[in-house]
């Protein structure tokens, strides 16, 4: 019972080296495990780090770069407002200029009708006037020969009233008319108390047998010749 006492107890300090050495294994690899997990912890720590860092430097560059765009568009959208303003106030005024343009228009429209109508009624009567035409023979006064017409008239009372006078002719005179060019020209009427007084002495210059014209431009006899 001794020996298999001892051999027991021999057995049972094995067991308790091995379970020593196997504590320290875990022991120490329990240490390793650590001190590697650390090392690796670190690691990812330091580049946790840099890419905080790195992600830092693109949120604030972004940020600037949204600001800027931002501050650009808020002056772009204050110019383009100013324009918009602008062009509206262009755009009223155009308006107001073909309001103005087109009532003009509209007046000249009104007043190219008129005339139009104006011409028309004038051409209606014209062509009613050229329908009935007027012979211009009708409205031509003749007047070269009623004055050697008168003269003979004047003539035949000379002859009729004054028997003494002589050597009358009773063919037509050709008397050319000083009024040349058809114009009616008037003379001042003679008051009895203006009539033009005749002198019925005899000149001496001038001969009793020769014939004396008369105011009627044809030649009389003397009185000499009784």
């Amino acid at each position: 019972e001794l020996f298999e006492t001892n051999e027991l107890k021999a057995q049972i300090q094995e067991k308790d080296t091995v379970i020593l050495k196997l504590k320290e294994k875990i022991k120490s690899l329990r240490t390793d495990d650590k001190e590697s997990k650390v090392e690796d912890i670190e690691t990812q720590n330091l580049e946790l780090d840099h890419r905080v860092t790195k992600l830092t430097a693109e949120n604030n560059h972004l940020k600037q770069t949204y600001k800027q765009l931002f501050d650009s568009i808020k002056s772009l959208r204050v110019q383009s407002k100013e324009q918009c303003d602008d062009l509206i106030n262009q755009v009223n005024l155009k308006s107001l200029e073909v309001a103005d343009l087109n009532a003009r228009l509209q007046e000249k429209v009104l007043v190219i009708t008129a005339l139009k109508e104006q011409v028309k009624g004038k051409a209606v009567l014209s062509t009613a006037v050229s329908l009935n035409p007027i012979d211009p023979a009708i409205l031509q006064v003749d007047v070269i020969p009623l004055v050697p017409k008168r003269i003979q008239e004047l003539l035949m009372i000379l002859q009729q009233t004054c028997p003494k006078i002589t050597e009358l002719g009773t063919k037509p005179v050709a008397v050319t008319p000083k009024n040349q060019n058809h114009q009616v020209r008037r003379t001042p009427q003679i008051t009895k108390s203006e009539k033009p007084s005749v002198d019925t002495s005899t000149s001496p210059n001038i001969d009793s047998n020769a014939p004396v014209l008369s105011s009627t431009g044809v030649a009389l006899a003397s009185s000499a010749s009784g």
